[in-house]
């Protein structure tokens, strides 16, 4: 007999020969045993098993597709709640944000003193032997002028080893920032000026908070000064330096030249004066050496392990994993 059946997707039909013998219905097997029933009765009983199959696929689909049915309902209705709740939220907006404003700290540092005996240093223990201790203000994430780089320690703790030299002298320090060999300069009784660029206000203002911090409003003074330009501050400079001072003032090769013409007119226009910077290497391609011949200006340099040499103060503790070398320039 030619039977069809329908899948359960009721997508595909086959048609096939099927033998009735293994049919389980009662009925089944009286309509293979008596086919002289009408084709019609014959016919109807095919299709209310046709119409039983249907339904028994439908219900076995209903029920797959229940547990579906039920997690996209449940997740129209989440996402139905989410967006009634976002409506009912209220939304920031530009009065609400709120200007966090960058960390700040004091940091202090201690000079202890020392004193050198056959070319060695060693701790000054007599009685009029004072430390000096500098407070440094520094703002985090803010700007680079802000915060404390290595250079500017290696540089104090060199003023400081020689402090005679520097003593009752007058000093720039340009790029000071958070100017604390300037200050320790100022502490150990050096006239000193403190300057940054014209065009970073906020490190100015630093300066005048480093001042204020160390107390020394009275002998200390602070001044915007751009590179590269003779302006009417970098005037009053004539004939009243002996010193000028700077710690990683070689940051960027963009300013290198302007820097150069400051130092160079600095010079030449106070007499005997001298420039000290530490500076951090960076990049082996990074180079003053043809800006100094072409402003004929003469240099050497010194490494921490030099100058710390028997003060029991390691150079990596003062540079980290940096390589910093004092640089000194002076005309050739």
């Amino acid at each position: 007999m030619i039977v069809m059946s329908v899948n359960k997707d009721n997508t595909e039909v086959d048609v096939h020969e099927h033998d009735f013998e293994s049919s389980d219905s009662d009925e089944d097997e009286n309509i293979c045993r008596s086919p002289a029933k009408s084709p019609l009765k014959l016919s109807n009983i095919l299709k209310r098993k046709r119409r039983l199959s249907d339904s028994d696929h439908r219900s076995q689909s209903d029920s797959d597709c229940s547990d579906a049915d039920i997690e996209a309902n449940s997740s129209l209705e989440s996402e139905e709640q989410l967006v009634e709740s976002s409506k009912s939220a209220k939304l920031p907006t530009d009065k609400d944000f709120q200007f966090k404003e960058p960390q700040f700290r004091k940091k202090q540092f201690i000079f202890h003193p020392f004193k050198r005996v056959c070319g060695v240093f060693t701790p000054d223990t007599s009685p009029t032997a004072n430390p000096v201790t500098v407070i440094i203000p520094e703002q985090l994430a803010a700007s680079y002028g802000l915060y404390l780089w290595p250079s500017s320690p290696v540089l104090a703790w060199y003023l400081w080893l020689d402090q005679q030299r520097y003593t009752n002298t007058r000093v720039l320090e340009l790029g000071a920032g958070t100017a604390l060999p300037g200050l320790l300069l100022a502490k150990l009784g050096c006239s000193v000026t403190l300057s940054d660029s014209v065009t970073l206000p906020h490190c100015v203002k630093n300066c005048q908070e480093a001042v204020r911090l160390n107390s020394l409003e009275d002998s200390v003074q602070v001044v915007p000064l751009s590179w590269g330009l003779v302006t009417s501050k970098l005037l009053k400079f004539r004939n009243k330096l002996d010193w000028v001072i700077g710690s990683d003032l070689f940051f960027d090769p963009e300013v290198f030249e302007s820097l150069i013409v400051t130092v160079k007119w600095l010079l030449d226009n106070n007499q005997g004066c001298r420039f000290l910077c530490t500076v951090q290497e960076r990049s082996a391609d990074w180079s003053i050496e043809t800006l100094l011949k072409k402003y004929r200006l003469a240099c050497c340099y010194e490494y921490p392990d030099s100058f710390l040499k028997g003060t029991g103060i390691s150079a990596g503790d003062l540079t980290g994993n940096h390589n910093i070398f004092v640089l000194k320039i002076w005309k050739s």
